[in-house]
Parts: C-alpha cells; structure tokens; sequence
C-alpha cells in the first residue's frame, strides 16, 4: 500500500515571503488546510483555491486555542460559505454543515495552488515571487494527486491556480482563463497514472462572484445573486461535461 504524505513531510519548504505552517504546528495528520472542510481522499473532484490564509491569521488562531490545529478552513470566510452554498445545491454531495462538515465521506477534496502562508497583514494580501511559490508547492500537489487514488476532475477557483496547473504542467493546460471560465472548457492532462481534467469557476468570495456577474454585463443590485446563479450554472456544467459521475448532477 502506498504511503501517504503529509503536511509534516513538507516541512523543509521555505521562499521568501512565506512561512511554512509547521514553523508552529506539525502536520502530521493533514496536508491542506481546508481539508477540515472538505477533505475525502476517495473523492474525485478537486476544488483547488489559491492559498489557504496569511501566516498572521494562523497564528493568531494558535494563539487563541493552543490545542487546536490552525490549519483549517475558516467558517465565516466568504470564499468558503459561497463555494460550501454552491456544491451544497447538488443533492450529489453530502457535506454536513460548513461548522460541522462531513469532511472525510462528502466526496470532494479542497486544495490550495499555494501551500506556504503568505506573509501580509491580511488574508487577501497578494502572492510575491509567485513562479517560485509556484514551483516550490509543485511538490506538495504532486503529493496530493498521489495521495488521491480516484481523482479524476480538477476545478479552479479564478485565475490564480489555473495559473499555477498551467506553470506545472505548461504543456498540457491551455488557453485563457476567462475564455475557459465563460465558455466552460475543459483541460485534459495525464499526470502518472492518472487521466485528469481541468475546468475553472470565478473565486467564491462575494467580489470574484459579482465579478462572474459583471463579466456576463449584469451589474448593481443583484449582481451578487446573478454571478452567483452564473457560478452555479458554470459548475454543473463542467461536472457534467466531464463525466465524473454515474448521473447527471441536478438540483435537489
């Protein structure tokens, strides 16, 4: 049987302008943060994000509960209550509640391009010497589609990880990212022996969907509520065009 990497085995992982979660708490038992959120190692869809969080978020959370691990997904996040909403609308997936997930059974698991923590004073600080950050994780999510037996479909959210698939495997992801988001393209790639595809979404977080609104020429009141009928609309899509599943995913 194959063994597993985790967090821990990442641990001599450094650039410039990021730290690397184990600084403060060893993972031994988990390889991305959000895997607390969703996180099922048979599950055949993958949501890949861009970072999990700024270092001096994490480490405030330590800080506020010592005994409990602070790599993990933030409840009132934004990007993780709208992304939780939008898969949460398939009867498919079963994924408990966002405080209470069922993570390890919901069938999907939550990636991040990015693995090191971002050193910024806010969690949406921007990514610095981004090819490197790229390149360094590169063996972090190698690992993850190691770790990932059944794996078959890989959905961004927005530019930024599309970005890092297209820096890893530059030869097999293709074109622009707002052509693939609008026309719902696919990317097909083999990765050992692995057949994958590759489909994007705007980011979850309310500005990246009233930005999928705004691409679409809706704007002002209800914007949110299109861009995020629009995400809806754009994922089922690539889900169903990838064929992932035995059904068509429908509305509950």
């Amino acid at each position: 049987m194959k063994q597993k990497l985790y967090g821990v085995d990442f641990k001599h992982l450094e650039v410039n302008g990021y730290r690397n979660i184990n600084e403060i708490y060893l993972q031994k038992n988990q390889l991305h943060a959000c895997e607390t959120l969703f996180g099922d190692w048979n599950a055949k869809l993958m949501i890949l994000a861009q970072d999990a969080a700024n270092f001096k978020t994490i480490e405030l959370l330590l800080k506020a509960n010592p005994n409990k691990n602070p790599f993990r997904h933030g409840e009132n996040v934004d990007t993780n209550q709208n992304l939780f909403n939008l898969l949460d609308e398939f009867n498919f997936f079963k994924l408990g509640k966002i405080n209470k997930p069922n993570n390890k059974n919901c069938g999907i698991y939550y990636a991040n391009a990015v693995w090191l923590l971002k050193i910024s004073d806010s969690m949406s600080g921007r990514l610095v010497d981004k090819k490197k950050a790229f390149l360094t994780s590169e063996q972090v999510f190698k690992a993850t589609l190691d770790n990932l037996d059944n794996l078959k479909l890989i959905i961004t959210l927005g530019h930024e990880p599309f970005l890092f698939l297209k820096t890893i495997f530059n030869k097999e992801i293709i074109g622009n990212w707002h052509d693939t988001v609008i026309k719902r393209k696919l990317n097909y790639f083999k990765y050992k022996d692995k057949n994958l595809i590759v489909g994007s979404i705007y980011h979850t977080s309310k500005r990246g969907i009233i930005g999928r609104a705004k691409k679409n020429k809706y704007t002002g009141k209800g914007s949110f509520e299109k861009g995020y009928q629009l995400c809806l609309e754009d994922l089922k899509e690539i889900i169903n065009k990838s064929r992932i599943l035995t059904s068509p995913l429908d509305k509950s």
